[in-house]
């Protein structure tokens, strides 16, 4: 599985990084201004410094999946049937474990960085906290405890990686028919909004059945702001990561010479 995964998660940054030129690119043709070199330079360096550690997350998920595995009663058998209702399943989950990401603070510490761009654009998809996976057994374990196998809650991973990139673009409008069923580029740019109208909307990761379901549904109405609320901006991926952190503040504003000495509180 975790072969599978990383030979997957190649391919799909080969074609990441070529739509991300083209969008680019489009953007220039049409005028609108949706990239930022310094903000999209910062969100390829997370990416690039998020990728060094995945063979070692891939692990550490997989591995307290396994072990879940092991303390399970009874297990589902492995067939298009089970596959396909563990694929559900994990997304309903997911939305569960992304609205709360918005509404506990502790995890709010690690989903925020992926909400911090002013900008909306393919590469907005790559700014992901580099400890964000450490939570995600915890959520996702009940499905191994209901006799899911691993493999089959992991294929959910791996094409939400494919699918949520596409979301995060600008130059796609409403698609007709699966509009508030899926999740489209339009459902997303309003989860990512500040709108007022748009605060905390659109959690769903592959399916936006649940957003209507628990009154979390909104559609796009009018044009999104992006980034988070409050003043924070930046284009340095470390404090992009760590700026919550009152000692990492701390440490910087010692080197930049604002402080005599670095507080030793965290």
């Amino acid at each position: 599985m975790q072969g599978i995964a990383e030979s997957m998660t190649r391919q799909f940054l080969a074609i990441a990084f070529i739509a991300v030129f083209v969008e680019i690119a489009v953007s220039i043709w049409k005028k609108k201004q949706i990239h930022s070199l310094k903000d999209s330079l910062c969100n390829l360096v997370i990416l690039v410094i998020g990728r060094l550690s995945q063979p070692l997350f891939t692990v550490y998920i997989l591995a307290c999946l396994k072990a879940m595995e092991s303390l399970t009663p009874f297990h589902l058998p492995q067939n298009t049937m089970t596959t396909i209702a563990a694929i559900v399943l994990t997304d309903f989950i997911y939305y569960w474990q992304h609205r709360l990401s918005h509404t506990n603070r502790w995890l709010w510490f690690f989903h925020e960085v992926h909400h911090s761009s002013k900008y909306f654009n393919f590469t907005t998809s790559f700014r992901l906290h580099w400890l964000g996976k450490s939570v995600a057994p915890i959520f996702f374990a009940p499905l191994i405890l209901a006799g899911f196998a691993p493999e089959q809650v992991g294929l959910f991973f791996i094409f939400n990686l494919f699918y949520q990139f596409i979301l995060h673009t600008q130059l796609v409008g409403k698609i007709p028919l699966v509009e508030g069923f899926l999740n489209t580029p339009s459902a997303h740019r309003v989860h990512h909004a500040r709108n007022r109208d748009y605060f905390n909307k659109n959690f769903g990761g592959i399916l936006m059945i649940w957003d209507r379901m628990f009154g979390t549904y909104q559609a796009e109405f009018e044009t999104p702001k992006y980034g988070t609320l409050g003043r924070f901006e930046s284009n340095n991926p470390f404090t992009v990561q760590f700026h919550k952190l009152k000692l990492y503040n701390r440490i910087v504003s010692f080197f930049a010479g604002k402080n005599s000495e670095p507080s030793r509180a965290a």
